[in-house]
């Protein structure tokens, strides 16, 4: 760091550096490290702790703040024209932890057969083996703090699971996804006392990434440039970039690479925003409450060594191949808002984020009774107790293959920095409809082969009993959105390769669902942090390096690495010779 800038630390410790960018003396100032990371939320934080722990100096830059920061916020709009995706503003959070800060926690891994060659759908596999990331899984599992064990089997044994969700069903396939409890939920939190210990992380806060510095004859990026509402900015030099500012942002901010380099970064590439895709939910039916301890004890949350355990009801390989649909999965959701039950949901939430509302604190106290019973469900069944007024729905969310024409890209519109905003073409198809109906029919034949339409049946939603309804017509994203940076080998049919680093900028790597070829039936973020710390981790083992960019061929057009062209020419990598 320059000395003449003299930042002001706003989180002093004897190791990590925390500077918000509004409070700089000066107008300007200037950092460089071999490691610069964009973004601290959940993928960046990983990345960013691992590689510090063994000694590496990175700079991570964060938009947003330690806490919600509304103009902040307000940077995440995007262009809509169709105005068909939601969540853009209720899925997406800058700041330090990023979207943890408000994620509900649901963890489980992708399928295996997920990321495998699908000729059924002619989806091809992913360009790296899944089996490798397991070996993060505890990891990842003892920094949320919930309890190990498997997610699928015999892994709740009671009386009322075994009978009611049989481990060998043909068409649905029951796992559980572990979810950490609401105050250890936000990474950021979690990882505070280890990250103040490490000397060799500076986190700048309030930096929005606006422009980037480009090596044109080595193609490569060699700088950032990141500002604030007063104008203020912040210059990182580094020699490895990585972007970890999730699926949108992370796009955007690769299209204005390209922007910078006039279109000829990525020229070669013909996927980037391509593809973009997020799991589609639906509300298919009301469970019907006739007992209402009964549907409590099937459905309410499980709690095992100390960690809830929430229904994952996945159609099976063998379902998807017979129909020939993509994945999905269905899980309750419980209608909370209007019950004195949300108000302690909403008193916990208030902790994770730091921002208890005193009327819920007083709303809480006055449902004890209530508090009560919900103690014994908890502490004595090892269940959330879900009051018969609550009413349960059953949502199916469904696998959106990937599609041509759902792709993001700069827009005319300028958000508060002059910037162009993310533009989304987006739209679910006749396929993800399939896909719907298919899960719809087995759940059906699920509830009949368990008994469960016996003592809670299922009152099917319009669009779910005529298929003359479409029912992606009022389906919603479910704010996983993925793909639109794709992994691959062929630098013309994505955009970074089995290493997560760019084809065409081989030192910028992407760590974000933005790479996953398909989405599979998973929340993507177990999946985001296992990549994260594989990626640390082939970085600090010397990874072998591309040092340089993908250039088309002065003889055939094809596209060859720049090592491969038979001469030295005196030319832009990023251009014309």
């Amino acid at each position: 760091m320059d000395s003449i800038d003299k930042p002001i630390r706003v989180c002093v410790h004897r190791g990590m550096s925390i500077y918000n960018l509004s409070e700089l003396e000066n107008d300007c100032s200037r950092s460089t490290a071999p490691l610069c990371v964009i973004g601290a939320g959940i993928a960046g934080l990983l990345f960013a702790r691992r590689v510090a722990k063994k000694g590496q100096r990175v700079i991570v830059v964060e938009s947003g703040y330690a806490s919600y920061d509304p103009a902040i916020h307000a940077l995440n709009e995007i262009e809509d024209p169709a105005e068909r995706y939601s969540r853009a503003l209720t899925g997406r959070y800058r700041g330090l932890g990023g979207t943890s800060s408000r994620w509900g926690g649901r963890m489980i891994p992708i399928g295996k057969h997920e990321t495998e060659a699908r000729p059924y759908l002619q989806q091809q596999r992913w360009p790296i083996a899944v089996d490798p990331l397991e070996s993060y899984h505890d990891e990842i599992e003892k920094i949320f703090k919930v309890g190990d064990g498997p997610f699928r089997g015999n892994v709740i044994s009671d009386e009322i699971t075994s009978k009611y969700f049989p481990v060998e069903d043909k068409s649905l396939l029951n796992r559980w996804a572990k979810v950490p409890s609401f105050k250890n939920c936000n990474v950021f939190t979690l990882l505070k006392d280890e990250l103040k210990e490490l000397e060799n992380i500076e986190i700048w806060l309030g930096a929005t990434v606006c422009e980037f510095k480009l090596d044109r004859a080595a193609g490569r990026l060699s700088g950032i440039v990141a500002r604030n509402f007063s104008g203020k900015q912040l210059e990182v030099s580094a020699d490895r970039f990585v972007i970890a500012a999730g699926t949108i942002e992370t796009t955007r901010l690769l299209l204005l690479m390209n922007a910078a380099s006039d279109d000829n970064a990525f020229r070669s590439c013909r996927v980037l925003g391509r593809y973009f895709q997020d799991h589609l939910k639906s509300e298919v039916a009301t469970i019907n409450r006739r007992n209402p301890s009964l549907t409590n004890r099937i459905f309410g949350y499980r709690f095992l060594n100390a960690t809830r355990r929430d229904l994952h009801l996945e159609l099976t390989e063998t379902a998807q191949r017979g129909d020939a649909v993509a994945s999905a999965f269905a899980y309750v959701a419980m209608d909370l808002a209007e019950s004195p039950l949300g108000y302690i949901k909403k008193l916990a939430h208030g902790i994770q984020k730091r921002q208890v509302d005193p009327n819920d604190l007083w709303q809480a106290s006055k449902n004890m009774g209530l508090v009560a019973r919900s103690a014994y469900w908890r502490y004595l069944r090892k269940q959330l107790f879900v009051p018969a007024s609550i009413d349960l729905h059953l949502m199916v969310c469904a696998e959106q293959l990937p599609q041509w024409s759902n792709h993001i890209r700069l827009a005319d519109k300028r958000d508060r920095f002059g910037v162009p905003k993310a533009q989304l073409e987006w739209a679910p198809t006749q396929t993800d409809e399939r896909t719907f109906r298919s899960a719809i029919s087995h759940i059906a034949g699920y509830w009949e082969r368990s008994g469960m339409d016996r003592v809670c049946p299922l009152e099917w939603s319009p669009a779910s009993s005529d298929p003359a309804l479409p029912i992606i017509d009022n389906a919603e994203a479910c704010a996983h959105p993925s793909g639109s940076t794709r992994m691959g080998t062929d630098p013309a049919e994505s955009v970074v390769g089995p290493d997560l680093r760019c084809h065409a900028v081989p030192n910028v790597s992407v760590v974000s669902a933005s790479v996953f070829p398909t989405a599979g039936s998973a929340n993507p973020t177990f999946t985001i942090m296992k990549l994260a710390l594989w990626l640390a981790d082939s970085h600090l083992q010397g990874a072998p390096r591309r040092e340089h960019a993908f250039v088309p061929s002065e003889i055939t057009g094809s596209v060859v690495s720049s090592h491969e062209v038979p001469a030295p020419v005196a030319r832009d990598q990023f251009g014309a010779a």
